[in-house]
């Protein structure tokens, strides 16, 4: 099961390897079904995306709501926080799973692009794609699971619902058997919605990583021009493979570009409320556990937008370095030709590999930071309100 995470468990491998967790995890959650017993599939992924997707914004509110006047404001909080976090999970679930064609039609892209590579330093970037590429997914999923299990735990510690989740006709205040159904219940949830977060939140990440991967490979293999012991005219079809090769990656970015901006766009519009009232939940309301299930709910929320946000910024980095591979190739003993087609890739290539959020926020670290001093300011505000002193 962890061979590829380990990279072990095969001699050769492609980019398209890197998706493999990716997929794996969608085909858990209902949403990639397998070549037999798809009729039993498609009932289980029907309940699962009926109550994980479509009705968990209700779920989620309508329980807290109901009973706000009995629940403690650090009860309410812990509600609030993994509520705010479910309002877009329908947009982004839904744009996924309509967009599953998309993405796995990248796939023989890749494998073309794979195939101009045969120097060893080149394979081994490769392999080391694959590689990362599911330990990312793997990553994510050990996070989330460490908060599910957190907020379970110190839930049935402190006597109270993990997540007090609508259930029709059950008051888990009322008896132990609707208390257990109500834990049960919102666990099950719980972790449902966590999968669906994990794929929701990771393949942007590594879509771009595999993205940079081919890009590194264009730049080292741009630097060789000339190099070696070939003639001027094959030296010039190399090049102009190189810049079919820039194009095809053009391509790659266009088909997953779309998808990413849609789903990065709704989270960084709830992420910073999401901080601030984690924030304010953990230092002002929380007591000791509730703190540590909260902390790591915390790092959770920045984990949905901090690898894609670090990859895309290095991405441009990668771009910056393409052209300067172009410059640095052997072009001085190659012939005119060479040279002004040469300037016409150097002329490409100089331009960004575009990444924004629903075509206005850029896909960056520096987003990333400001959603962070905005949740900050956000918990500064409320605290010089001495709304805690009120309310605690």
């Amino acid at each position: 099961m962890f061979d590829l995470v380990k990279g072990r468990g095969r001699s050769v491998f492609a980019s398209r390897d890197a998706v493999i967790y990716l997929f794996n995890t969608f085909r858990f959650v209902g949403l990639n079904p397998p070549p037999h017993c798809r009729l039993l599939y498609y009932f289980y992924g029907s309940i699962i995306t009926l109550f994980v997707v479509l009705l968990s914004p209700l779920i989620f509110n309508v329980g807290w709501i109901r009973d706000r006047n009995i629940l403690s404001v650090m009860e309410i909080l812990n509600c609030v926080q993994a509520a705010l976090n479910v309002i877009g999970v329908p947009i982004k679930s839904i744009t996924l799973a309509l967009s599953l064609g998309r993405l796995r039609s990248v796939e023989p892209l890749l494998s073309k692009l794979d195939a101009r590579y045969t120097e060893p330093e080149d394979l081994a970037k490769i392999r080391a794609c694959a590689i990362t590429g599911n330990r990312i997914v793997f990553g994510y999923i050990i996070s989330y699971m460490m908060y599910e299990t957190l907020t379970v735990v110190t839930a049935l510690l402190g006597g109270h619902a993990p997540l007090t989740l609508y259930i029709p006709f059950v008051d888990w205040h009322r008896s132990a058997w609707e208390y257990w159904l109500q834990s049960s219940f919102d666990g099950a949830m719980l972790f449902f919605l966590l999968f669906h977060q994990i794929l929701n939140d990771s393949y942007p990440a590594v879509y771009i990583y595999i993205i940079r991967t081919q890009v590194q490979l264009l730049a080292n293999r741009v630097r060789r021009l000339g190099t070696a012991n070939k003639s001027q005219e094959q030296t010039y079809h190399e090049l102009q493979d190189c810049i079919i090769t820039h194009q095809e990656i053009l391509r790659l970015v266009s088909v997953v570009e779309p998808i990413i901006s849609l789903t990065l766009f709704v989270q960084f519009f709830i992420a910073a409320a999401i901080l601030g009232t984690t924030m304010i939940n953990i230092f002002i309301f929380a007591d000791f556990a509730t703190r540590i299930a909260s902390g790591t709910y915390m790092f959770c929320v920045l984990l949905q937008t901090f690898p894609t946000c670090f990859y895309a910024t290095h991405l441009q980095s990668d771009c910056e370095q393409l052209s300067m591979s172009i410059f640095h190739c052997n072009w001085l003993s190659q012939g005119k030709r060479f040279n002004t087609m040469l300037l016409y890739f150097l002329h490409r290539s100089q331009a960004d590999i575009p990444l924004f959020a629903l075509k206005l926020v850029p896909i960056n670290l520096s987003t990333n930071v400001s959603i962070a001093k905005f949740s900050f300011t956000l918990y500064t505000f409320i605290q010089k309100m001495g709304v805690g002193k009120n309310l605690k």
